[in-house]
């Protein structure tokens, strides 16, 4: 009997202990392990090539119309006609601006007879002087409105202000136009009128000068080079595009050109910088220009913030943040936070 009470007294003190281990390991903190992939940071160098397409347009464009209103009397050309510059296009009806001069013209003789009468009074001390100043102030009027009138008349016609062709007729015979109304739309298309816009990211206008030159290919002309130089750099960004325009003058081109035309464009450019370059996954949060990425230091994710400098397809060029540093995490990237342990 004493020997069973034994027995049961060691068994109770192996539960006891066995129990209190169990609580012991129970307690212990268990570290959890994300399972990511890395990817080793690329360095590639920007292409001597900015690819980009541009619309062909005229750098001369007129909407000429008359000095004054009135009745078109005639007009001289029409749709599609070639013009050069200072051709007549149209002209007014002239019985009232005639009359207008007319009118102007007799008040300038009035005033004029009423200013040589009032002198001679004036010499002889019958009328006084501010008689005298008064009548000579209401003849220089006089001749200012006449010299208006006049003026007016001459400008009582639509000239060509400059060489092209006509490409929209908007009054016609008999309408009644007012002053500054547009009567013909006028686009030039002699060979130096001819130049192509593009817009540029704010990265590629910035890798462009003046005279870089240009290869141009337009769809209308397939299988054919031409070459061109860049004429001009906007200083202003498109509002809505968020681009920056350039504008390109042809070295050669075809013998037919529209505005409108499309045209391929390969830019020339002599300055390049070495970007490191990473999967677009690897991203975790982005602005636009700056971005997170998480790189694997120790068997730890850490945190670090980039600048981007390009999208490229399925990757992104950095132009900052990444010095020193050899991967990123891709896959779990988004799952991940400062000090997380991982495995890859």
């Amino acid at each position: 009997m004493k020997i069973l009470n034994i027995s049961i007294a060691i068994l109770g003190l192996c539960f006891f202990a066995c129990k209190q281990d169990q609580d012991a390991t129970s307690t212990t903190p268990k570290i959890a392990t994300n399972f990511v992939k890395i990817h080793t940071i690329d360095t590639i160098q920007e292409s001597d090539i900015i690819k980009v397409l541009g619309i062909v347009m005229s750098e001369a464009e007129a909407r000429p119309s008359f000095k004054t209103g009135g009745i078109i009397k005639k007009t001289y050309v029409k749709e599609g006609d070639i013009v050069s510059k200072g051709q007549l296009l149209a002209t007014l009806e002239m019985q009232e601006i005639n009359a207008q001069v007319q009118q102007a013209e007799e008040g300038l003789q009035k005033t004029l007879r009423d200013k040589n009468r009032v002198g001679n009074l004036y010499k002889d001390s019958v009328a006084t002087l501010e008689q005298f100043q008064n009548i000579t102030t209401a003849y220089e009027v006089a001749k200012r409105t006449s010299e208006i009138a006049q003026f007016n008349k001459q400008h009582s016609e639509v000239r060509a202000p400059i060489s092209g062709k006509i490409i929209k007729q908007i009054m016609y015979n008999g309408e009644i136009t007012g002053p500054g109304n547009p009567i013909y739309a006028i686009l030039g298309v002699g060979k130096s009128d001819w130049v192509i816009q593009a817009g540029l990211t704010d990265r590629d206008w910035a890798r462009v000068d003046k005279n870089d030159k240009v290869n141009i290919r337009l769809d209308a002309y397939p299988g054919q080079n031409f070459s061109g130089v860049i004429s001009e750099k906007s200083s202003v960004g498109g509002s809505a595009s968020g681009t920056f325009d350039v504008a390109i003058k042809f070295l050669s081109q075809p013998a037919n050109l529209a505005a409108g035309l499309i045209t391929n464009l390969s830019i020339t450019s002599e300055k390049k910088e070495n970007f490191m370059v990473i999967p677009i996954e690897a991203l975790t949060k982005s602005n636009g220009q700056s971005a997170y990425v998480f790189t694997a230091i120790n068997g730890k994710a850490k945190q670090i913030k980039i600048t981007i400098a390009k999208l490229l397809g399925d990757k992104v060029a950095v132009s900052s943040g990444l010095d020193g540093i050899t991967n990123v995490i891709t896959t779990g990237a988004m799952y991940l936070e400062e000090g997380d342990s991982i495995e890859y």
